[in-house]
């Protein structure tokens, strides 16, 4: 099945040749969660993230359907 994988702010580090705003496509079997994906597009397990899919806050464990878009960025904190 297919899905989107965004990463976001400094993350694109992990994916430098892709243009600001693209997504990473990949073709991943059912049952897919977002923990093997992020392993997947190399980024290292000791990184916090925040995930969304489909424009939902996600865990790690969440698994995945065809035409998912994976959104991973950075937890931010302010005051």
């Amino acid at each position: 099945m297919d899905v989107q994988v965004k990463l976001l702010a400094t993350l694109r580090r992990y994916r430098p040749e892709l243009p600001p705003g693209a997504a990473v496509p990949l073709e991943v079997p059912e049952g897919t969660t977002v923990r093997e994906v992020v392993a997947r597009v190399g980024i290292p397990d000791n990184v916090p993230l925040v995930v969304m899919v489909s424009a939902r806050v996600c865990s790690l464990d969440h698994v995945l359907t065809a035409g998912d878009t994976v959104s991973l960025f950075l937890p931010v904190a302010g005051g």
